[in-house]
């Protein structure tokens, strides 16, 4: 969204027949953000909270059956990755600040919005690991409580070098999952883990689907 509550104008955040939901980073102003819009007569949302952790909470903060789920993530239960001085985070919360995920209860299904830690980020790397491990978890604890999840947005990552611009050129491509956030998301997916890449799903080989800003900036999206 790249912009705050505060500047959030009516037409935008209410546009005619559709409602919408809103995360904002909590300190960086007009930094990071997500949205997702839903045409209010077509389905509206049972549930809908911000960020993956359950630590986010608006006031008053929601009650046992306004939240999407029974359980939430723990700090304990999963294997943070550790800093350049070898800290790891004590709380989930503090990753989810940045306004970088919104989880949507349709009821047939738990829809999860997210823009994931660019991947210039060499100098957040941690974060970014961390990050994914916290979306991992949070998709793990729902699948277990029986509901199926379409996780959707920016991953910031590709899963095979045929879903990156320069994947197939040998030399990226002999090294391309030296990148642990790329081995990671290989194994997230069918057929080693749990998700399914529902576009690789249906067109196997096809090539050139991925954005490619312009080359002046050198910078990738998938």
């Amino acid at each position: 969204m790249k912009t705050s509550r505060a500047r959030l104008d009516g037409l935008t955040a209410v546009p005619g027949k559709y409602y919408g939901f809103f995360s904002f980073p909590a300190a960086k102003t007009g930094y990071s953000g997500v949205a997702v819009y839903t045409k209010s007569t077509t389905v509206v949302p049972l549930r809908a909270e911000e960020g993956l952790s359950g630590c986010l909470q608006p006031k008053p903060p929601l009650s046992t059956s306004e939240r999407v789920s029974a359980s939430y993530p723990m700090v304990d239960n999963i294997d943070l990755m550790a800093d350049e001085e070898g800290s790891r985070p004590n709380s989930l919360g503090e990753l989810d600040k940045e306004g970088r995920a919104l989880v949507l209860d349709f009821g047939l299904f738990v829809l999860i919005n997210l823009y994931c830690v660019a991947d210039a980020a060499d100098t957040r790397y941690h974060y970014k690991m961390n990050y994914y491990y916290l979306i991992q978890e949070r998709v793990r604890i729902l699948v277990e409580e029986g509901r199926e999840v379409i996780v959707l947005g920016d991953l910031n990552s590709c899963p095979a070098p045929i879903d990156h611009c320069e994947g197939m050129m040998p030399k990226i491509k002999d090294s391309f999952f030296e990148s642990p956030h790329r081995a990671w998301l290989r194994d997230w997916l069918a057929p080693n883990g749990l998700l399914v890449d529902t576009t690789r799903e249906r067109w196997p080989g096809r090539e050139g689907m991925f954005t490619c800003k312009s080359t002046l900036c050198d910078l990738f999206s998938y």
